[in-house]
């Protein structure tokens, strides 16, 4: 019987002629034609007799024994067809050739090698021009006849390069070409200007226009002709204080507000169960500091006194706000600081930080802060004062503890008022005293008084334009208009300005002080200008307008000297902090101490400390996580102060003296 395979079994074999059906099994599949042998290397020289009597070794072996000849048969057969001729080099070679030509063009023709120069840089009229050379080459070498021996064509090669020399610009000139040209690009596609470098502050000369409008300008300012000295003055103190209760009504008693609007605001405060609020609703006009019962923002208004055109600034007195309440000191010329003379309340606005807690009263910190910032006048004004009887002892009790701590802060004691005011009431805000319990004891300046009293600043005219922006908004006249307060220079309709840090530049459209449209502003004055040429995300609070031609540093790290304040642990290299400057705020960290000062004489006492504490006066490094505009104290005093914050309070303050911009 057959044996079973893959097509047959036993089943198959008895019953297959029973089956109709029967159909051979297919053929088996073709098996795949065998591959063709690869050829056999050629066989090696034979070896040695010693080597031949050795027993035969793996392949690997043998493979690793094979000898390679570095020289091929033909190199050493030089009359066989197709034969490499080595070069004897008793004449020179085509590459001696070129470098000899490209020397002698560059000693005979300096204008061809300067060309040659300029064609390297980043300039695209030399790169254009440097392009068409070449293809002038090609045709040429594309028409020349063909070089037979090694001289002529080492002397074709000579002559086609000629006019071709070897750039002799430093390294380092070629790396600032490729950076002023990567900046120059990134500029455009931002579409801005290419930044331009910085001229010394001492060049800058207004034009003859400008200067003679501000001249004149200040003239009449001088003389009295219904132009009066400008003063920008700043509201601080500790929350609940009652500033802009005094303020409101400090209004009313000026005739700034009508009694028909204070009868609405009565009215509404009523309704919401905040009688009590009616005079600082004057002010506080956003729902939310209504709601709350405090100011959040800083409420800007205008009055004029009999000496002085007063642009009043309301800072909130929270602790959570005091970054907008430094924005708003930054711009201030003096300063009100008002203290809760009820029972208690100057003690809670003026004690100071409990350890492991976010600080003390904000009189304190208020304090600092506006001498920080550079305001040197102060008025104190003592409220509440009605529901203690307006006892006399009160008054003095809390002159006898602030102003030793104010002299501290760097106010001198001729800068300093004292006098006691009733919001509510309007006791001593503009008339002296109605009450007889408070007119038996004081007769003494009465608010308005105190504020004539403030010496304006001067006008810092003869220095490029700097305008740091407190706001934004946009235009209905399809500008941008921003806010902020002139600390340098001029500006008239028509004017260029270049908006830092986005190197943009803009065409002034128009100018508004005090909500009037002008034909000039000053440094001093708080304008609102409206721009033209650019767009609103281009400019934002923190930005500055500059003069194109003296734009402000753009800092990478600066170094400040600093006091440190209420810490709760000590300053060490690489503590973060919030840096505030002018109106910007950026996050960034002490980059590194660098010498530690005595707070009397300023004098250097160690270098590179290991860590500051309370109360120490110190040089420090700080490095903003992005570059900020400011400048040296010495230069601009609004835009060289500096606080450093940190987990809400304020930890150091002090003055810009020295800045290290991006190339530095």
């Amino acid at each position: 019987m057959a044996r079973n395979n893959k097509y047959w079994d036993e089943d198959d074999l008895d019953d297959w002629e029973d089956e109709d059906d029967y159909e051979p099994a297919p053929p088996p599949p073709k098996k795949p034609a065998p591959a063709k042998p690869k050829p056999k290397a050629p066989k090696l020289p034979a070896a040695p007799a010693a080597a031949a009597a050795k027993p035969p070794s793996s392949q690997a072996a043998q493979i690793k024994q094979q000898q390679h000849v570095l020289v091929p048969e033909s190199a050493q057969n030089p009359t066989a067809a197709g034969s490499v001729q080595r070069f004897a080099f008793d004449k020179p070679s085509p590459d001696d050739a070129v470098l000899a030509a490209q020397r002698t063009t560059a000693a005979s023709s300096p204008a061809a090698g300067t060309a040659a120069a300029a064609a390297s840089g980043p300039s695209r009229a030399a790169a254009k021009q440097h392009h068409s050379l070449q293809q002038q080459q090609q045709q040429q070498q594309a028409q020349a006849p063909q070089m037979q021996s090694g001289a002529e064509a080492a002397a074709g090669l000579a002559g086609g390069m000629q006019d071709l020399t070897v750039s002799t610009q430093p390294a380092q000139d070629d790396v600032a070409a490729a950076a002023q040209l990567q900046g120059v690009q990134a500029a455009a596609l931002a579409g801005a200007a290419p930044p331009k470098a910085r001229r010394p502050l001492s060049e800058y000369r207004p034009d003859a226009d400008l200067a003679a409008a501000c001249k004149a300008a200040a003239a009449a300012e001088e003389a009295g002709g219904g132009a009066k000295p400008r003063l920008h003055l700043v509201v601080l103190g500790h929350v609940d204080a009652g500033k802009s209760t005094l303020m409101g009504r400090m209004l009313y008693e000026l005739g700034l507000i009508s009694d028909k609007a204070v009868h609405k605001t009565q009215r509404d405060a009523a309704a919401s169960g905040k009688g009590s609020f009616a005079w600082a609703w004057m002010l506080d006009e956003r729902p939310e500091e209504r709601a709350r019962g405090v100011t959040v923002d800083v409420a800007t208004t205008h009055f004029q006194t009999l000496a002085r055109n007063v642009t009043l600034l309301d800072a909130p007195g929270h602790r959570d706000f005091v970054p907008n309440m430094i924005a708003g000191a930054a711009q201030a010329d003096a300063a009100l600081l008002i203290v809760d003379g009820s029972p208690g309340g100057f003690e809670a606005g003026f004690e100071p930080a409990a350890p492991g807690s976010l600080g003390g009263g904000q009189t304190r910190e208020h304090a600092q802060l506006a001498r920080s910032l550079g305001v040197e006048q102060v008025a104190v004004v003592v409220t509440k004062l009605d529901t203690c009887d307006f006892d006399q002892q009160r008054f003095h009790s809390i002159r006898a503890q602030l102003e030793p701590f104010l002299k501290t802060c760097g106010f001198r004691e001729a800068a300093m008022q004292w006098l006691p005011a009733v919001g509510p009431s309007g006791d001593n805000l503009v008339k002296p005293p109605a009450d007889p319990r408070l007119a038996a004891w004081w007769t003494g300046a009465t608010l308005a008084h105190a504020i004539d009293s403030f010496q304006p600043t001067h006008r810092l005219t003869d220095k490029p334009l700097r305008l740091p922006v407190s706001d934004v908004s946009r235009s209905g006249k399809g500008g941008v208009t921003v806010g902020g307060k002139l600390e340098g220079g001029a500006l008239r309709p028509g004017s260029r300005v270049l908006v830092m840090p986005s190197a943009q530049q803009a065409t002034v459209k128009a100018l508004e002080v005090d909500g009037k449209a002008v034909s000039l502003t000053r440094a001093g004055d708080s304008a609102d200008v409206t721009l033209a040429g650019i767009d609103a995300t281009a400019v934002g609070s923190g930005s500055v307008l500059c003069h194109p031609d003296f734009p402000v540093q753009l800092v990478t790290r600066f170094e400040a000297q600093v006091v440190v304040l209420d810490v709760a642990v000590p300053i060490l290299k690489g503590h973060q902090v919030t840096i505030h400057a002018h109106t910007a705020r950026e996050s960034g960290r002490i980059s590194g101490l660098v010498s530690l000062l005595n707070a009397k004489t300023g004098e250097v006492q160690r270098s590179k400390p290991r860590c500051l504490f309370k109360g120490q006066a110190a040089v420090v490094e700080v490095t903003p996580s992005r570059p900020m505009c400011l400048e040296a104290n010495t230069d601009y005093t609004a835009l060289g102060r500096v606080a450093l914050r940190d987990c809400g309070r304020t930890i150091a303050v002090g003055k810009i003296t020295r800045l290290a911009t991006a190339d530095q």
